[in-house]
């Protein structure tokens, strides 16, 4: 059994997008977009200019712990 991070990392790449990342937690894009802007979602991001990247494997270690 493969896991979470490389299961992210094969099927994404080293970074997500915000579409990706919503589509993952099925969640509606916007409700991700202010969820991380109102400080409800601490995961891990970068911002670049007015996008938002998720790196696959600090995404895979954020969900693995809160699943625990």
């Amino acid at each position: 059994m493969q896991s979470l991070d490389t299961l992210l990392h094969e099927k994404y790449g080293p970074f997500m997008d915000l579409t990706e990342l919503s589509e993952l937690l099925r969640l509606k894009k916007t409700s991700v977009y202010q969820q991380i802007h109102q400080g409800k979602l601490d995961i891990p991001h970068i911002k670049h200019g007015k996008k938002y990247l998720f790196p696959s494997s600090e995404t895979a270690a954020y969900l693995t712990a809160k699943m625990q």
